[in-house]
């Protein structure tokens, strides 16, 4: 039996990207191993299946039934131009296109599976030594392929073995356990988040708040929040900052409140750009430097602010056909007092801390201060300039200038 493979003769690699794309294309179908835990860089399932396929099977295996293998059950080539070709027109087509689902969500039959034992060439194990999220593995194991992979950070350790050893392993008993361990956190956590954030109406979900780093203006000593821009989602979607002057510069009150605005010539311009700051207060306006915001930080005064409340609320709409469907759509608006927790955050941790360092659950070490490495090469000018010459001093070597003003030039001499 020939070894050639079929990875070395062909790979639709149009088709694969488009799947690709597509795994990725929507944030509430993603595939169920990126609920699991975010990693960085996973691959995509798809690619990660084609892959591996392509590099077990003969060259010669019917190149239909690959495609059926990797859940690319039609033309996705065609259905892209068909796509575009609709978006121009103003079209919206059913099922997004493409006819089928999405070629991630695909398991392979018992019959394909078998259909990719008879054709790999040689016994098969699938080894990933650096296998991060897991995917490669994962897509070994749902095409019934042995699988082994590793990794040196535990936490990608971890996830494999949820993702497919203990699924292989334990079947859906690892979905009970995992049901009963959850309701028991949900349980515990709701109690203790009790008091900490505001309550909020049934159909609202809060779904994160956004913080800006802010300084004190060293001219006026307003508050000022740090951001390069005020944007919050496309369509003008923005902050507005509106300044509380107090007294006047230097007086206490003067900080910024916020404001949701939906075009984004009302959007503030951002208070800081190329490491440099911009003081948003009209009796102020002065640029901050970059050097004056490091101080501070480097100093502890370096604070944050709210400025900013994304939730998702549920609302009720009709579809085409005139059947109600619920449906949560995101929204922002500005904060409320009640929605700054800091001090009873901060009075919460200084409660527990001490607990949590008598037990080591939290790193304690002092982190050495870096020293930049000296160049072996350098050379001091009289003027107080570190200058960088050739290593084998001798008289025949280049001169070297002086990196400073002085623009002194020397030639070494021979050792």
């Amino acid at each position: 039996m020939p070894d050639t493979r079929l990875v070395e003769r062909w790979l639709p690699i149009a088709e694969i990207g488009i799947e690709s794309m597509r795994e990725r294309g929507s944030m509430t179908a993603l595939p169920a191993t990126y609920y699991l835990h975010v990693w960085w860089a996973r691959r995509p399932l798809v690619a990660c299946r084609a892959a591996i396929l392509a590099s077990l099977l003969r060259s010669d295996v019917d190149r239909e039934r690959f495609l059926s293998v990797l859940g690319i059950l039609g033309d996705p080539v065609v259905a892209k131009e068909r796509i575009a070709a609709a978006s121009r027109n103003g079209e919206r087509l059913a099922d997004g296109g493409f006819g089928y689902a999405r070629a991630f969500g695909y398991s392979p039959s018992e019959s394909e599976r078998d259909w990719v034992a008879a054709n790999t060439v040689g016994s098969a194990v699938v080894l990933d030594p650096t296998a991060g999220g897991g995917s490669v593995p994962f897509e070994a194991v749902r095409l019934g392929l042995q699988a082994e992979a590793n990794d040196l950070n535990a936490v990608a350790a971890l996830l494999e073995y949820a993702t497919f050893d203990w699924p292989v392993r334990h079947g859906l008993a690892v979905l009970d356990e995992f049901k009963e361990l959850a309701m028991a956190f949900v349980s515990r956590a709701e109690s203790g988040y009790e008091g900490v954030f505001p309550a909020e109406p049934e159909d609202v979900l809060i779904s994160g708040y956004l913080w800006a780093r802010t300084i004190a203006c060293p001219y006026c000593a307003g508050l000022v929040p740090l951001s390069p821009n005020w944007r919050l989602a496309s369509g003008g979607l923005g902050v507005r900052l509106v300044p509380q002057l107090g007294g006047g510069p230097g007086t206490e009150g003067r900080a910024c409140a916020f404001e949701i605005v939906e075009a984004v010539e009302q959007q503030s311009e951002g208070t800081v750009a190329r490491g440099d700051g911009l003081c948003p207060y009209s009796d102020c306006r002065r640029q901050i430097k970059g050097d004056e915001i490091k101080a501070q930080a480097q100093a502890g005064r370096m604070g944050e602010q709210l400025y900013a409340v994304v939730y998702k609320q549920r609302v009720i709409v009709k579809t085409k056909t005139g059947r109600k469907r619920e449906k949560w759509v995101r929204g922002y608006r500005a904060p409320r007092p009640e929605d700054d927790n800091s001090a009873q955050i901060q009075a919460a941790l200084d409660e527990k801390l001490p607990e949590w360092g008598a037990f080591d659950f939290v790193p304690s070490e002092r982190i050495r201060k870096a020293t930049r490495p000296q160049n072996p090469s350098a050379t001091a000018c009289p003027c107080g300039a570190t200058c960088s010459r050739p290593a084998n001093c001798c008289a025949t070597a280049p001169a070297w200038r002086c990196s400073g003003r002085c623009s002194k030039r020397t030639v070494p001499r021979a050792n």
